[in-house]
C-alpha cells in the first residue's frame, strides 16, 4: 500500500480554483471530499463542524480549507478518512504569530510537504482508480480474532488501536460470524450509535440486520439484565465507574477503543480502566492493533499529524524523588517540547477526552496558566494544573444571565454565580481550574491537594477573588475538592457528553471579604437541594451528593439561610415572564405553590407537573406539546396565569 501525500496551496482565488479543478477531476476516479465553508459545486463537501458525520467513510482525494482559527479537530478527523496512496491538499489561509501558529507554519514547511506556488491543478498528483485487492487480515488482527473466538466466561479481551487499524472491521467480523452461527447472545454498546456504523457494516457481510444488537449504555444500566457477551466500543470515552457497571452485567466482555485524538486516551484506558476490571474479577487480555489497514506502515501523513498535535503523547512514570512547583504558560511550554509533550500526555491520560484543538487553545490563550509539579532531580512530571482566567460580569449582564437571556462565552464561573442571583460574586474575576492531573503511579499521596493549595495561594497573591472548577461528580473527586476548601454551588441536570456523568461546580473564595457571601450562597444551595434533586437527578447521584452535603451540615459551618418570599416571587416572575430556566427557579416555585395552594386549573396543572421526578416525555404527551421545550413553554404560561389569578 502506498504512502499518502500532503500538498499546500495558498488560500487565495488561484489556490481555490486549482484545488476545485483538481478535486473535480479526481472525483471521476474515486471518492473525494472538500472540507470547508466555500466548497465548489459538483463535489461532496462538509463544513468543519460536521466533519464527524463522515467517520466510517473512505476517500482518495481530500481538500481542507485551513482558515483562521484553524479547525483542528476537523482536520484530524478527515485525515483519517484518506486511504493509502491518496492526497490531502491544504488551502492555507491561516495567519497570526502565536505559539500554535508558529508550530503550524513550521510543520507546513517540512521538506516532505509539497508547496505548489503558483497554484495549479496540473502540479497536483493524479488520482488513479483504487484496485480492490484480496482481503487479508493483518497478523495482529488474526491474533485478536483468535482471542475473541476463545473468549471464556469471566474473561475480557481489550483491543486498543490508533485510527486506521481495522478495529471496527475486526469487531464486525466477530459479531457477524457469531450471529451467522446462531449465537444471538452478543450485545453491542458504545457512547453513541454512530460510533458503531463501520462495525455494523462489516457485520452485514454475514447477516442482514445486526442493528438490534446495539443498545445504549443507559438502557442497559436501566434494565440491568444479565448479558452473556457484551462488546463495548470506544470504551475509553466512558468513565471507569460506568464501564464497571456495564461489565458487571456480562459473563464475557470485549472492550475496544481508539488511542489518541478525541475518541479517548488509550494510555489512560490502560492505566485506569483495565486494573479496575481486574479488580472486579475479570481476567483481562490486552491486544494492541499496530498494523495500518488504510495506509502504509510509517505513513508520513500519520506521523506528521501525530507530531503536530501530539496525538500519541503519553505520560511516563516518574521515579521517586523530591518535587518542586513551577508556574508556566502555554507560550512558554511551546519552547520546551519535552515538557509540552509530558503535559499533554498526562492531561490526556487523566481525563475522559482531550481534543487536538485543546493544544492550539492552550498554546495561544494568554489567559491560560499552568502549574507543574516536577521532579527536583530530573524534571519528570508528577502533576499539572491547567487554569483559565475568567473576567467579571457587569451587573446588567449578570442580571441578564440570571433571567436566562444571556450566556457570554469565557465566563463560566461568573455566569454560574450570576444564575444563582449572586451578582456581587459575578462581578469578581475568577480562575477556573480546567484540568488537574497527578500521574496514576503517584496518586493517593496528597499531591493533588498540594497542587490545589498552591493554586489558592497564587490566586490570592494575584488578587483573584474566586477559584472554581466543574467536573463529573464522583465521590472521590467531590471529597478531594471539599477537603481543599471548595463548596458545591451547582449540579447539572444532564450527563456530560464526555464523562457520562452529571457535572458539579465548586467554588472557593480567596478574598476574605467574599467569604461570608460565598458561604451564604453555598448554604442556599444546601437549603434548596432536598426540593431540587428528586425532580432532576438519578437516584445514585443524588444519594452521593446528599451524603456529602449532610456531612457539611453536620459540621455546622454555616446555618441554612431563611427563605425570602420577595426573592422567591421575583424568581417565579422571571420564570413565567422571561427566560429563567425551570431548574433554576424550581425551589422558589415549589415554595410559592406551598404558600398558596392553587385552586384554579392552571395553577393545579403547574403543581401536578412538578411532582417528583419530572417525567418530560409523559408531560409532553399529557400537555400535547413537543419535547422538553414545549413542556417548559406550557409551564411558563401556566405560571403566568396562576400569578395573574393571585393578582401578583
Amino acid at each position: 500500500m502506498e504512502a499518502r501525500t500532503l500538498y499546500r496551496l495558498s488560500a487565495d482565488n488561484a489556490g481555490w480554483q486549482a484545488a476545485a479543478n483538481w478535486l473535480r477531476a479526481a472525483a471521476a476516479q474515486g471518492p473525494v471530499l472538500w472540507v470547508g465553508r466555500s466548497p465548489p459545486g459538483g463535489v461532496p463537501h462538509v463544513a468543519p463542524a460536521q466533519a464527524g458525520h463522515w467517520l466510517g467513510h473512505e476517500v482518495q482525494a481530500l481538500v481542507f480549507e485551513a482558515r483562521q482559527p484553524l479547525a483542528v479537530d476537523a482536520l484530524v478527523t478527515v485525515a483519517g478518512l484518506l486511504l493509502g496512496g491518496g492526497t490531502l491538499v491544504i488551502l492555507d489561509g491561516t495567519g497570526g504569530d502565536g505559539a500554535f501558529a508558529r508550530r503550524w507554519q513550521a510543520a507546513l514547511a517540512e521538506p516532505w510537504v509539497r508547496t505548489v506556488e503558483p497554484p495549479s491543478a496540473d502540479r497536483l498528483p493524479g488520482i488513479m482508480p483504487r484496485a480492490a485487492g484480496p482481503f487479508a487480515w493483518t497478523p495482529d488482527q488474526a491474533v485478536a480474532l483468535g482471542h475473541l473466538a476463545g473468549l471464556a466466561p469471566g474473561e475480557c479481551v481489550a483491543l486498543t488501536a490508533p485510527r486506521g487499524r481495522g478495529k471496527s472491521t475486526l469487531l464486525g467480523e466477530f459479531l457477524g460470524a457469531a450471529l451467522q452461527r446462531g449465537e444471538s447472545t452478543i450485545t453491542l454498546t458504545a457512547p453513541g450509535p454512530r460510533a458503531v456504523d463501520a462495525l455494523l457494516a462489516r457485520a452485514r457481510h454475514w447477516t442482514h440486520a445486526p442493528e438490534w444488537h446495539y443498545r445504549a449504555p443507559d438502557v442497559l444500566l436501566e434494565h440491568a439484565e444479565p448479558l452473556d457477551t457484551l462488546i463495548i466500543d470506544e470504551a475509553a470515552s466512558m468513565p471507569v465507574e460506568r464501564l464497571l457497571q456495564l461489565a458487571r452485567l456480562a459473563r464475557r466482555l470485549v472492550l475496544a477503543t481508539t488511542t489518541g485524538g478525541f475518541e479517548g486516551s488509550g494510555q489512560g484506558f490502560r492505566l485506569r480502566a483495565l486494573p479496575a476490571l481486574e479488580g472486579a474479577g475479570f481476567c483481562v487480555r490486552l491486544q494492541t492493533l499496530d498494523t495500518p489497514v488504510r495506509w502504509a506502515r510509517g505513513d508520513p501523513l500519520e506521523d506528521w499529524m501525530n507530531r503536530l498535535f501530539l496525538l500519541e503523547a503519553a505520560s511516563r512514570p516518574p521515579v521517586s524523588q523530591a518535587v518542586r512547583l513551577r508556574w508556566s504558560t502555554g507560550t512558554a511550554l511551546a519552547d520546551t517540547p519535552q515538557t509540552l509533550e509530558a503535559v499533554m500526555g498526562l492531561l490526556a491520560d487523566a481525563h475522559y477526552r482531550t481534543r487536538p484543538s485543546d493544544l492550539a487553545r492552550w498554546l495561544d490563550d494568554a489567559g491560560v496558566h499552568l502549574l507543574l509539579l516536577e521532579g527536583a532531580a530530573d524534571g519528570a512530571l508528577f502533576g499539572v494544573v491547567l487554569i483559565q482566567e475568567e473576567g467579571e460580569l457587569e451587573r446588567g449582564i449578570a442580571e441578564a444571565v440570571w433571567s436566562g437571556e444571556r450566556r457570554p462565552q469565557g465566563h463560566f464561573l461568573p455566569c454560574t454565580v450570576a444564575a444563582r442571583g449572586d451578582f456581587d460574586l459575578a462581578g469578581e474575576g475568577a480562575w477556573r481550574i480546567q484540568r488537574i492531573a497527578v500521574h496514576p503511579h503517584w496518586q493517593g499521596l496528597g499531591l493533588g491537594s498540594r497542587l490545589l493549595r498552591a493554586v489558592a495561594d497564587r490566586a490570592g497573591a494575584k488578587g483573584v477573588a474566586l477559584i472554581g472548577a466543574s467536573f463529573g461528580l464522583q465521590p472521590v473527586l467531590l471529597h478531594l475538592w471539599l477537603r481543599a476548601g471548595y463548596g458545591l454551588v451547582r449540579v447539572g441536570i444532564q450527563p456530560d457528553a464526555a464523562s457520562g456523568q452529571v457535572s458539579g461546580v465548586v467554588l472557593r473564595a480567596t478574598a476574605p471579604r467574599l467569604q461570608p457571601r460565598l458561604q451564604q450562597a453555598l448554604a442556599a444551595f444546601r437549603r434548596d437541594w432536598p426540593a431540587w434533586h428528586p425532580r432532576f437527578l438519578p437516584d445514585t447521584t443524588a444519594a452521593m451528593v446528599s451524603e456529602v452535603l449532610g456531612d457539611q451540615d453536620a459540621e455546622g459551618d454555616c446555618p441554612l439561610p431563611p427563605v425570602d418570599p420577595v426573592a422567591d416571587l421575583k424568581e417565579v416572575r422571571a420564570f413565567s415572564q422571561r427566560a429563567r430556566p425551570l431548574e433554576w427557579a424550581l425551589p422558589a416555585l415549589l415554595r410559592q405553590l406551598a404558600v398558596a395552594p392553587p385552586d384554579e386549573p392552571e395553577g393545579q396543572l403547574l403543581e401536578a407537573s412538578l411532582a417528583q421526578p419530572i417525567d418530560w416525555d409523559r408531560l409532553a404527551r399529557e400537555l400535547e406539546v413537543s419535547g422538553r421545550r414545549g413542556v417548559t413553554r406550557r409551564l411558563r404560561r401556566a405560571a403566568r396565569n396562576w400569578l395573574e389569578a393571585r393578582s401578583l
